[in-house]
Protein backbone atom coordinates (compact mmCIF):
# COMPACT_ATOMS: atom_id res chain seq x y z
CA UNK A 1 0.00 0.00 0.00
CA UNK A 2 2.68 2.50 0.62
CA UNK A 3 4.67 1.46 -2.47
CA UNK A 4 1.28 2.21 -4.20
CA UNK A 5 1.25 5.81 -2.93
CA UNK A 6 5.16 6.57 -3.14
CA UNK A 7 4.59 5.43 -6.94
CA UNK A 8 1.12 7.79 -7.34
CA UNK A 9 2.64 10.79 -5.72
CA UNK A 10 5.69 10.50 -7.82
CA UNK A 11 4.20 10.64 -10.87
CA UNK A 12 1.90 13.67 -9.93
CA UNK A 13 5.24 15.28 -9.36
CA UNK A 14 6.36 14.04 -13.15
CA UNK A 15 7.11 16.98 -15.52
CA UNK A 16 6.45 16.83 -19.06
CA UNK A 17 6.42 19.12 -21.63
CA UNK A 18 4.60 19.73 -24.66
CA UNK A 19 6.40 21.21 -27.65
CA UNK A 20 4.13 22.53 -31.02
CA UNK A 21 6.14 22.50 -34.20
CA UNK A 22 6.57 24.00 -37.80
CA UNK A 23 5.95 21.17 -40.00
CA UNK A 24 7.93 22.35 -42.73
CA UNK A 25 11.53 23.04 -41.14
CA UNK A 26 10.16 21.56 -36.97
CA UNK A 27 10.71 25.25 -35.79
CA UNK A 28 9.79 24.95 -32.15
CA UNK A 29 6.70 27.81 -31.40
CA UNK A 30 5.60 26.60 -28.16
CA UNK A 31 7.13 25.14 -25.29
CA UNK A 32 4.73 24.36 -22.09
CA UNK A 33 5.90 22.45 -19.40
CA UNK A 34 2.82 20.60 -17.62
CA UNK A 35 1.90 18.29 -14.18
CA UNK A 36 -0.70 16.48 -13.37
CA UNK A 37 -1.76 19.07 -10.90
CA UNK A 38 -1.28 21.49 -13.26
CA UNK A 39 -3.53 19.62 -15.76
CA UNK A 40 -5.87 19.12 -13.39
CA UNK A 41 -6.35 23.02 -11.92
CA UNK A 42 -6.44 24.43 -15.36
CA UNK A 43 -9.36 21.66 -16.69
CA UNK A 44 -11.36 22.33 -13.10
CA UNK A 45 -11.16 26.47 -13.73
CA UNK A 46 -11.99 25.73 -17.18
CA UNK A 47 -14.97 23.88 -16.50
CA UNK A 48 -16.27 26.39 -13.70
CA UNK A 49 -15.66 29.67 -15.97
CA UNK A 50 -17.51 27.74 -18.51
CA UNK A 51 -20.40 26.85 -15.81
CA UNK A 52 -20.57 30.41 -14.81
CA UNK A 53 -21.04 31.74 -18.21
CA UNK A 54 -24.10 29.73 -19.22
CA UNK A 55 -25.61 30.68 -15.99
CA UNK A 56 -24.86 34.00 -16.93
CA UNK A 57 -26.67 33.72 -20.48
CA UNK A 58 -29.30 31.68 -19.51
CA UNK A 59 -30.39 34.02 -16.50
CA UNK A 60 -30.07 37.58 -17.94
CA UNK A 61 -30.36 37.33 -21.53
CA UNK A 62 -32.92 36.64 -23.99
CA UNK A 63 -31.95 33.08 -23.99
CA UNK A 64 -33.57 32.07 -21.01
CA UNK A 65 -36.94 32.68 -23.18
CA UNK A 66 -35.82 29.34 -25.25
CA UNK A 67 -34.52 27.41 -22.15
CA UNK A 68 -36.23 28.77 -19.05
CA UNK A 69 -34.68 28.93 -15.99
CA UNK A 70 -36.37 29.55 -12.39
CA UNK A 71 -34.83 33.23 -12.73
CA UNK A 72 -37.18 33.51 -16.36
CA UNK A 73 -40.54 33.02 -14.74
CA UNK A 74 -43.02 35.88 -14.96
CA UNK A 75 -45.03 37.49 -12.34
CA UNK A 76 -48.86 37.84 -12.53
CA UNK A 77 -47.97 41.34 -13.85
CA UNK A 78 -45.97 40.38 -16.87
CA UNK A 79 -48.19 37.58 -17.74
CA UNK A 80 -51.03 39.80 -18.03
CA UNK A 81 -49.22 42.98 -19.68
CA UNK A 82 -47.55 40.33 -22.52
CA UNK A 83 -51.38 38.44 -22.97
CA UNK A 84 -52.24 42.49 -23.31
CA UNK A 85 -49.71 42.97 -26.13
CA UNK A 86 -50.51 40.07 -27.94
CA UNK A 87 -54.28 40.57 -27.53
CA UNK A 88 -53.75 44.10 -29.37
CA UNK A 89 -51.31 42.45 -32.05
CA UNK A 90 -53.95 40.04 -33.10
CA UNK A 91 -56.52 42.81 -33.23
CA UNK A 92 -54.51 44.66 -35.66
CA UNK A 93 -53.04 42.54 -37.54
CA UNK A 94 -56.85 41.07 -38.25
CA UNK A 95 -57.42 44.64 -38.74
CA UNK A 96 -54.73 45.30 -41.61
CA UNK A 97 -55.75 41.71 -43.62
CA UNK A 98 -59.79 43.18 -42.97
CA UNK A 99 -58.58 46.35 -44.57
CA UNK A 100 -56.77 44.36 -47.72
CA UNK A 101 -59.29 42.21 -48.21
CA UNK A 102 -61.76 45.36 -48.48
CA UNK A 103 -59.42 47.59 -50.34
CA UNK A 104 -59.09 44.58 -53.26
CA UNK A 105 -62.91 44.27 -53.80
CA UNK A 106 -62.83 48.10 -53.80
CA UNK A 107 -60.32 48.48 -56.58
CA UNK A 108 -61.69 45.11 -58.52
CA UNK A 109 -65.05 47.11 -58.09
CA UNK A 110 -67.17 43.79 -56.15
CA UNK A 111 -69.50 44.59 -53.95
CA UNK A 112 -68.54 44.30 -49.95
CA UNK A 113 -70.65 42.57 -47.77
CA UNK A 114 -69.17 41.47 -44.29
CA UNK A 115 -71.42 39.53 -41.92
CA UNK A 116 -71.12 40.65 -38.36
CA UNK A 117 -72.45 37.09 -36.74
CA UNK A 118 -69.51 35.65 -38.27
CA UNK A 119 -66.54 38.01 -37.10
CA UNK A 120 -64.67 37.57 -33.95
CA UNK A 121 -61.38 39.13 -33.60
CA UNK A 122 -60.71 37.68 -29.95
CA UNK A 123 -61.50 37.61 -26.45
CA UNK A 124 -61.12 40.35 -23.94
CA UNK A 125 -58.68 40.39 -21.70
CA UNK A 126 -59.29 39.62 -17.60
CA UNK A 127 -59.17 42.77 -15.33
CA UNK A 128 -57.52 40.76 -12.54
CA UNK A 129 -54.36 38.83 -12.26
CA UNK A 130 -55.98 35.58 -10.77
CA UNK A 131 -58.33 35.70 -14.01
CA UNK A 132 -55.05 36.19 -16.13
CA UNK A 133 -55.76 32.33 -17.60
CA UNK A 134 -59.40 32.69 -17.78
CA UNK A 135 -61.03 34.67 -20.60
CA UNK A 136 -64.72 35.75 -19.81
CA UNK A 137 -66.18 37.46 -22.63
CA UNK A 138 -66.58 36.87 -26.29
CA UNK A 139 -66.87 40.71 -28.20
CA UNK A 140 -67.98 41.38 -31.95
CA UNK A 141 -65.57 42.89 -34.33
CA UNK A 142 -67.55 46.26 -35.18
CA UNK A 143 -66.88 45.46 -38.71
CA UNK A 144 -69.19 45.82 -41.91
CA UNK A 145 -71.35 47.64 -43.80
CA UNK A 146 -72.78 50.03 -41.32
CA UNK A 147 -73.85 53.93 -40.78
CA UNK A 148 -71.54 55.88 -39.26
CA UNK A 149 -72.62 58.35 -36.30
CA UNK A 150 -71.97 62.47 -36.85
CA UNK A 151 -68.15 62.96 -36.80
CA UNK A 152 -67.32 66.44 -35.99
CA UNK A 153 -63.44 66.13 -35.33
CA UNK A 154 -62.25 65.31 -38.80
CA UNK A 155 -62.34 68.19 -41.01
CA UNK A 156 -63.17 67.42 -44.81
CA UNK A 157 -62.76 69.38 -48.07
CA UNK A 158 -65.72 69.02 -50.39
CA UNK A 159 -64.43 67.07 -53.46
CA UNK A 160 -66.37 68.61 -55.96
CA UNK A 161 -69.64 71.21 -55.83
CA UNK A 162 -72.69 69.40 -57.32
CA UNK A 163 -76.06 67.81 -56.96
CA UNK A 164 -76.33 64.84 -55.19
CA UNK A 165 -77.67 62.48 -57.56
CA UNK A 166 -77.61 58.98 -55.70
CA UNK A 167 -76.75 58.41 -51.75
CA UNK A 168 -75.39 55.83 -49.51
CA UNK A 169 -77.97 53.10 -49.64
CA UNK A 170 -76.91 49.42 -48.31
CA UNK A 171 -79.91 48.00 -49.02
CA UNK A 172 -79.09 48.62 -52.65
CA UNK A 173 -75.77 48.04 -52.30
CA UNK A 174 -74.54 51.81 -53.06
CA UNK A 175 -71.29 52.39 -50.65
CA UNK A 176 -71.37 55.69 -52.52
CA UNK A 177 -72.76 59.24 -52.67
CA UNK A 178 -72.66 60.45 -56.20
CA UNK A 179 -72.36 63.61 -57.42
CA UNK A 180 -73.46 65.62 -60.60
CA UNK A 181 -71.20 67.95 -62.23
CA UNK A 182 -70.51 69.50 -65.42
CA UNK A 183 -67.59 66.88 -67.54
CA UNK A 184 -64.03 67.99 -66.48
CA UNK A 185 -65.17 69.58 -63.14
CA UNK A 186 -61.81 69.54 -60.86
CA UNK A 187 -62.33 67.28 -58.22
CA UNK A 188 -60.31 68.07 -54.60
CA UNK A 189 -58.81 65.59 -52.48
CA UNK A 190 -61.17 65.58 -48.80
CA UNK A 191 -58.13 65.39 -46.17
CA UNK A 192 -54.30 65.18 -46.81
CA UNK A 193 -53.18 61.42 -47.38
CA UNK A 194 -51.07 59.36 -49.93
CA UNK A 195 -52.29 58.25 -53.22
CA UNK A 196 -52.32 54.48 -52.88
CA UNK A 197 -54.18 53.86 -56.46
CA UNK A 198 -54.29 55.46 -59.47
CA UNK A 199 -55.05 53.84 -62.63
CA UNK A 200 -58.32 52.16 -64.49
CA UNK A 201 -60.59 49.91 -63.53
CA UNK A 202 -63.51 48.11 -65.58
CA UNK A 203 -66.28 49.31 -63.24
CA UNK A 204 -64.94 52.94 -62.02
CA UNK A 205 -62.76 53.73 -64.89
CA UNK A 206 -60.19 55.79 -64.19
CA UNK A 207 -60.08 55.26 -60.29
CA UNK A 208 -57.98 56.87 -57.55
CA UNK A 209 -57.70 56.36 -53.95
CA UNK A 210 -56.31 58.22 -51.00
CA UNK A 211 -54.92 56.52 -47.30
CA UNK A 212 -55.95 59.76 -44.98
CA UNK A 213 -54.89 59.85 -41.19
CA UNK A 214 -57.47 58.52 -38.83
CA UNK A 215 -57.32 55.15 -40.85
CA UNK A 216 -59.45 57.06 -43.50
CA UNK A 217 -59.98 55.80 -47.10
CA UNK A 218 -61.57 58.02 -50.10
CA UNK A 219 -62.44 56.84 -53.11
CA UNK A 220 -63.13 58.64 -56.56
CA UNK A 221 -64.21 57.16 -59.84
CA UNK A 222 -65.51 57.33 -63.27
CA UNK A 223 -62.90 60.26 -63.93
CA UNK A 224 -61.93 61.49 -67.27
CA UNK A 225 -58.59 62.26 -66.21
CA UNK A 226 -56.36 61.95 -63.29
CA UNK A 227 -54.31 64.30 -62.06
CA UNK A 228 -52.02 62.37 -59.35
CA UNK A 229 -50.12 58.96 -59.28
CA UNK A 230 -49.42 56.53 -56.57
CA UNK A 231 -47.52 57.30 -54.23
CA UNK A 232 -47.83 61.13 -54.48
CA UNK A 233 -49.16 63.33 -51.28
CA UNK A 234 -51.35 65.28 -51.43
CA UNK A 235 -53.00 68.03 -49.34
CA UNK A 236 -56.76 68.64 -48.74
CA UNK A 237 -57.96 70.46 -51.48
CA UNK A 238 -55.86 69.58 -53.69
CA UNK A 239 -56.91 68.83 -57.33
CA UNK A 240 -56.81 65.10 -57.90
CA UNK A 241 -58.93 64.51 -61.22
CA UNK A 242 -61.23 65.95 -63.39
CA UNK A 243 -64.90 64.50 -63.73
CA UNK A 244 -65.50 62.05 -66.37
CA UNK A 245 -68.20 59.23 -67.54
CA UNK A 246 -65.69 56.36 -67.75
CA UNK A 247 -66.06 53.15 -66.65
CA UNK A 248 -68.63 49.83 -67.18
CA UNK A 249 -70.72 51.44 -64.21
CA UNK A 250 -71.40 55.07 -64.93
CA UNK A 251 -74.28 56.64 -67.18
CA UNK A 252 -73.40 60.17 -67.17
CA UNK A 253 -70.78 62.97 -65.79
CA UNK A 254 -70.71 62.53 -62.08
CA UNK A 255 -68.34 61.42 -59.21
CA UNK A 256 -68.90 58.50 -57.53
CA UNK A 257 -67.81 59.23 -54.50
CA UNK A 258 -66.55 56.30 -51.37
CA UNK A 259 -65.37 56.67 -47.99
CA UNK A 260 -63.87 54.28 -45.67
CA UNK A 261 -62.88 53.67 -42.51
CA UNK A 262 -60.78 50.93 -40.42
CA UNK A 263 -61.91 48.87 -43.46
CA UNK A 264 -65.50 49.31 -42.85
CA UNK A 265 -67.62 51.89 -45.77
CA UNK A 266 -69.57 54.87 -44.06
CA UNK A 267 -72.16 57.36 -45.09
CA UNK A 268 -70.43 60.13 -46.74
CA UNK A 269 -72.98 62.52 -45.89
CA UNK A 270 -71.99 61.65 -42.17
CA UNK A 271 -68.64 63.59 -42.47
CA UNK A 272 -69.35 66.32 -45.81
CA UNK A 273 -71.92 68.70 -46.35
CA UNK A 274 -72.49 68.45 -50.16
Amino acid sequence: MGSFRKKISTNFKNRYRLILRKDENLEEKVSVILTPWNVIIITSVSLLLFGALIYVLLAYTPLNHIFPTKSAKYSSQEQYRMMQKIDSLENSLYQLNLQSEVLNKVLSGENVEIDLDDLEIGQSLPETNEQINKVTQNVKAEVGIRKASPIHNYNFFVPISGVVSDTFNVDRKHLAVDIAAESKSVIKSVQKGTIVFSSWTPGGGHTLIIQHPNEFLSVYKHNTVLLKKEGTFVNAGDAIALVGNTGELSSGPHLHFELWKNGVAVNPQQYISF
